[in-house]
């Protein structure tokens, strides 16, 4: 009784990340967890709005804040494509294969005792990692550059902004990096 818990409670781990992730591929907030205030939609304050900031607290960068967001754009643009779509599903669907079954020969090596347990959960959160973009030390950090924005915002901190706004350049062009390796995997097949 006790396997059949441990392989429910595994597959389980396995299987709900993709529950959330089949939402950020739609344009949809992945981490819906941020509670971090009205305008935010998980990184996606409205482009008109991070140029005024830019432009109030780090008017130097502005040329560099255009191509960012524009390469943004683009790379949406490229999401909301219908063959993309489709592509991005069959490639979803791969990936979960291949989970599972990765999935089942950890489980089978466990059962056969050809690894420890502890050999079995380090393999697991290899595996469960594989699929992310984003470390938990990165999705904190995130949350907390999202609330802190929120509160410089709120206070009207011109120091803190120009702190912040850089952070959000570097995430941004790394979010955009990672969506361009994504996109062209998904395209080549």
């Amino acid at each position: 009784m006790r396997n059949v818990w441990i392989a429910f409670f595994a597959s389980l781990m396995l299987a709900m990340p993709s529950w959330v992730a089949a939402g950020s591929y739609k344009g949809e907030a992945a981490d819906v967890h941020l509670p971090v205030g009205h305008m935010w939609e998980h990184d996606r304050l409205d482009e008109q709005k991070w140029m005024e900031m830019v432009q109030t607290y780090t008017p130097e960068q502005a040329d560099e804040w255009k191509k960012v967001l524009d390469e943004r754009n683009a790379l949406r643009q490229q999401l909301n494509d219908e063959n993309v779509k489709q592509a991005i599903k069959e490639k979803c669907k791969k990936m979960k294969k291949e989970r599972e079954a990765a999935f089942d020969r950890l489980i089978d090596q466990l059962a056969n005792k050809k690894i420890t347990k502890e050999q079995f959960k380090q393999e697991l959160k290899q595996l469960h990692k594989m699929k992310r973009w984003m470390t938990k030390e990165e999705k904190q950090q995130l949350h907390q550059l999202h609330e802190q924005t929120r509160q410089a915002m709120e206070n009207n901190d011109q120091e803190a902004m120009k702190k912040l706004l850089p952070q959000w350049l570097e995430h941004m062009k790394k979010k955009n990096e990672w969506l361009a390796k994504w996109l062209q995997e998904v395209k080549q097949g």
